[in-house]
């Protein structure tokens, strides 16, 4: 398992099972609030279903699942579902941009972005 400490004080151990998935825990915190998420992926061909279950100091929670699934023609679609629903689609146009789109119960958005 690995551990890996970044420079924002969060702990985070990781296991990756070859070909099937991961599962990956993280702990952070500050002198105010404390927080940990647990997320567990299985990869399903061309998909990847993720569910993630987290949790702070000040008393709130989430549990979070979603499905995303590779296309041919270099792009994505995916769904996710808990507090935040949301639909989304990313595609790769070549010369390092992409364009994304998303929608939710309370917001929708598209964006084209380029890696620097």
């Amino acid at each position: 398992m690995k551990k890996q400490k970044y420079s924002n004080g969060s702990l985070v151990a990781r296991k990756d099972f070859k070909g099937v998935g991961s599962i990956e825990g993280s702990l952070s915190g500050n002198q105010n609030q404390r927080a940990g998420e647990v997320k567990a992926t299985i990869n399903l061909g061309s998909g990847r279903l993720t569910a993630s279950k987290s949790k702070n100091s000040m008393g709130d929670s989430a549990t979070n699942y979603s499905v995303e699934k590779q296309l041919k023609n270099k792009s994505s679609v995916g769904a996710n579902f808990g507090k935040n629903q949301s639909v989304n689609y990313a595609k790769k146009l070549g010369k390092g941009f992409e364009l994304k789109a998303q929608v939710g119960k309370n917001y929708r958005g598209v964006s084209i972005s380029k890696s620097l």
